[in-house]
């Protein structure tokens, strides 16, 4: 089976959709978003624990306002009901996997 990917306009980032309850996982949903020109992903909340994990380039990520920059290699956790952001500043591709504590996340925009 091949994961969907979306695209949300202009300069968006490819968030693909690998793992999740309709693929056949109780327990986790599992996103790849790719990086190449400068997107991000907008401030948004989770009710459940998420782990982002920098496989590839750099990004900043920033939990409840603090900005970090995380690089390959590295791994942040973030608790529920944080809100969170991930920006890319262009250049080099940045590969992020996102590992969320649901196989029935819902992906949107805080409020």
């Amino acid at each position: 089976m091949t994961a969907p990917c979306w695209c949300a306009g202009p300069g968006c980032r490819r968030l693909q959709r690998l793992v999740d309850r309709a693929r056949g996982s109780d327990a986790v949903t599992v996103l790849v978003n790719v990086f190449t020109n400068g997107e991000a992903v907008p401030e948004h909340i989770h009710e459940v624990e998420e782990v982002l994990l920098v496989t590839a380039g750099e990004c900043t990520i920033t939990t409840d306002g603090r900005p970090e920059i995380a690089r390959a290699g590295d791994a942040v956790i973030v608790t529920p009901g944080t809100r969170h952001t991930i920006k890319h500043k262009g250049g080099q591709q940045c590969q992020v996997i996102a590992v969320l504590a649901s196989a029935d996340v819902q992906i949107g925009i805080a409020t």
